[in-house]
């Protein structure tokens, strides 16, 4: 009784290879590496995707394990089909991996403003805002030397959702020099900000030379 060859075993391990890695980068990647939770879009394409994948392999390498005899014929043409198969889904799950928030950060941005003094551009960032692994930063530009740094705040009241406003007249903090050199007030409690964006009432000092914030209200 003829058996599956052993050549074909070896081709046919290729794709479940190929399938089993896109499967896990769609999981990786639709969890921002397991920081959030999936979306609607996600769980969609693991269903119809994912699902019968892991269905395809699990019955491939029972095939490949009991050699399908006798392996002749129809079976070729089956064998090929589910191979086929597999690597289509695993081209639909790579397609469908988000990237942003697990190769690189997605961040949220305020529009860049001006301090009074006209000395630093700034503008609030909120990086990987729906996981746990979530932050904020004041992003500051130094106008004089174009210098940039990136100070770390919490302005997001227990990670909760937040709103952005439309155009590039809207902004999550203000930032307003002191009569101290080099320190500034970044505060959400300016007219509007807390309520519309749901931003969490606060009032940093920002030590611009050192680097820090200090929250005082």
């Amino acid at each position: 009784m003829i058996k599956m060859p052993v050549w074909f075993k070896i081709i046919w391990m290729v794709p479940i290879f190929v399938n089993i890695a896109a499967l896990i980068w769609f999981v990786l990647g639709s969890t921002g590496g397991f920081q959030r939770g999936q979306d609607l879009i996600a769980t969609v394409i693991l269903m119809i995707c994912g699902i019968p994948s892991i269905i395809i392999v699990l019955i491939s390498l029972t095939y490949i394990r009991q050699g399908w005899a006798p392996f002749s014929g129809m079976k070729y043409i089956v064998s090929v089909l589910l191979m086929a198969t597999l690597l289509f889904f695993s081209y639909q799950l790579v397609e469908g991996t988000p990237t942003r928030g697990w190769l690189y950060d997605d961040v949220r941005s305020d529009p860049m403003r001006l301090t009074s003094d006209q000395k630093y551009e700034y503008r609030i960032d909120l990086i990987n805002p729906f996981q746990r692994n979530s932050r904020e930063q004041l992003h500051l530009k130094d106008v004089s030397s174009g210098m940039e740094m990136d100070i770390p705040i919490v302005i997001r009241k227990n990670r909760e959702p937040y709103l952005s406003g439309s155009g590039d007249d809207w902004a999550w903090a203000i930032l307003k020099p002191t009569e101290v050199q080099y320190r500034y007030k970044l505060s959400t409690l300016e007219e509007g900000i807390a309520g519309d964006y749901n931003m969490d009432p606060r009032v940093f000092l920002i030590d611009v030379k050192a680097g820090t914030a200090q929250i005082i209200k």
